[in-house]
């Protein structure tokens, strides 16, 4: 989480393409600690570099000599990475690393434990967030987006019954003051049904549990919808509210904005199912 850069050593020749991962003796200079105020760099090459595949891990493996000068030296990162999943969806992957080295002064043992901390932060936070926001999967895309719309449209919708409930009375329903304890739970449910999708959309990159999430949002608003036609003075027909503005059914809209998700949900699968063939 330290690491401020990563350029290619010039001890290394030609430029080396950064965006793929490294191959067997390449080099690289890492910059971390606190430039500019207190800047640190490391040369790293790589020894190791074995793709995971199916369930055999894949690890990448770099050595620095030198290390940091004063500090450490041999100092050695290892990453070992495994596939997981159930092979009905985007492959995830669990990855540990491993680092040692040699002391040369008492700062390298002092910084054992916030090492430690770095390193946590850079992989159970840092890094998950990165992978999330470069994937390529259409689908996880779609996941994504449309928990964070269910999770903004959840939050509107809350802050609507807490002060004029517009959206609650433009959809035919009365407001939210005036609604039943139940018709008020049941308001408050819709509301944080956006929250949970968007969580859901987040956990562990999304896959079955971000459909999941997606289905009850849209389950909680078909049947909300259905609640407010069975109070709305003129079901099927426009209804008259607050204001002498006119909506539609808001059950049958309901239905369709859900169809119309269900159908964009499909496309995606389709895109990286062909994604996958090609």
């Amino acid at each position: 989480a330290s690491s401020n850069s990563v350029r290619s050593s010039p001890k290394g020749g030609r430029p080396i393409n950064l965006e793929v991962p490294l191959k067997v003796s390449q080099e690289v200079d890492e910059l971390f600690g606190l430039p500019p105020l207190f800047p640190l760099s490391v040369s790293w090459k790589c020894m190791n570099a074995v793709v995971p595949r199916n369930n055999n891990a894949g690890t990448m493996e770099f050595y620095s000599e030198n290390g940091v000068d004063g500090v450490a030296c041999d100092c050695t990162m290892r990453f070992e990475i495994r596939n997981c999943g159930d092979g009905n969806d985007d492959v995830s992957s669990n990855v540990k690393l491993t680092m040692s080295y040699q002391p040369m002064s008492l700062l390298a043992i002092l910084a054992i434990p916030v090492l430690i901390l770095d390193n946590t932060i850079a992989l159970r936070l840092l890094l998950p967030s990165v992978i999330t926001s470069q994937e390529q999967s259409p689908l996880n895309k779609f996941r994504y987006l449309m928990g964070s719309l269910y999770g903004i449209a959840g939050l509107a919708h809350l802050v609507d019954c807490l002060t004029s409930s517009q959206l609650l009375t433009s959809a035919g329903s009365p407001p939210f003051s005036l609604l039943p304890i139940s018709g008020m739970i049941y308001a408050l449910v819709w509301c944080f049904a956006g929250p949970v999708s968007f969580a859901a959309s987040r956990i562990d990159g999304g896959g079955r549990l971000a459909d999941l999430g997606l289905i009850l949002y849209g389950l909680v608003e078909v049947y909300g919808a259905y609640l407010i036609r069975l109070v709305a003075e003129d079901g099927i027909s426009s209804v008259d509210v607050a204001g002498g503005f006119a909506v539609s059914d808001p059950f049958l809209n309901a239905i369709v904005v859900q169809g119309i998700v269900a159908a964009a949900w499909v496309y995606s699968s389709q895109q990286k199912e062909d994604n996958l063939v090609v």
